[in-house]
């Protein structure tokens, strides 16, 4: 009985040698922040499971420039130098979605810090120098239960998503910005 009783208090050499989620903090989330505005609920999104706002973004598999990468590097540390927010734009593969993922960009576009990323996995979209990341298979908008719905995702440079809503709903988009970076603007070059 002992010894069963120091087995489950001891941690394995495997969770000593990899740690758990709560070593590595996988597991964290931030369901009450002050920071979190989510727009996207309902019957469709109970049967479509993704990350809420406060909880840690999904990794994904996407295509970029012909090679199949991770969501990641477009995430954290985007540039190479710094760290941001990120604005990840699903299609949710409707060929309509064009004007109001443009718009969800424009929307941020006042906050320079805020980094747009198209996310197609429907016909492609021009958006200006915005990154584009194919997911013709679908693996990103699955990460995130956005699979037949436009809608646009905010980071937080910590990694957790910050705001989720349609994509045709700009308006709200740039309202959070406004709210959370409160007059702070795109500095001029």
């Amino acid at each position: 009985m002992a010894l069963g009783l120091a087995a489950k208090v001891v941690p394995g050499i495997g969770a000593l040698l990899q740690g758990t989620d709560d070593l590595q903090q996988l597991s964290v989330s931030y369901p009450k922040s002050p920071l979190n505005e989510d727009h996207l609920s309902g019957v469709t999104h109970l049967l479509r499971r993704g990350p809420e706002a406060g909880e840690r973004a999904p990794e994904a598999e996407v295509t970029a420039d012909g090679r199949t990468t991770s969501l990641f590097p477009f995430i954290y540390n985007p540039d190479g130098v710094t760290t941001g927010w990120t604005l990840l734009c699903f299609d949710g593969r409707s060929p309509e979605a064009g004007a109001s993922l443009r718009a969800a960009i424009e929307a941020v576009a006042p906050w320079g810090w805020v980094r747009p990323r198209l996310i197609l996995a429907g016909p492609a979209i021009e958006a200006g120098r915005v990154p584009v990341l194919s997911d013709l298979d679908g693996k990103a908008h699955g990460a995130y239960g956005l699979e037949g719905q436009p809608s646009t995702v905010l980071v937080r440079p910590d990694g957790h998503i910050a705001y989720r809503d349609a994509a045709d709903r700009p308006e709200r988009l740039a309202a959070y910005c406004r709210r959370i970076f409160a007059s702070a603007s795109k500095p001029t070059a």
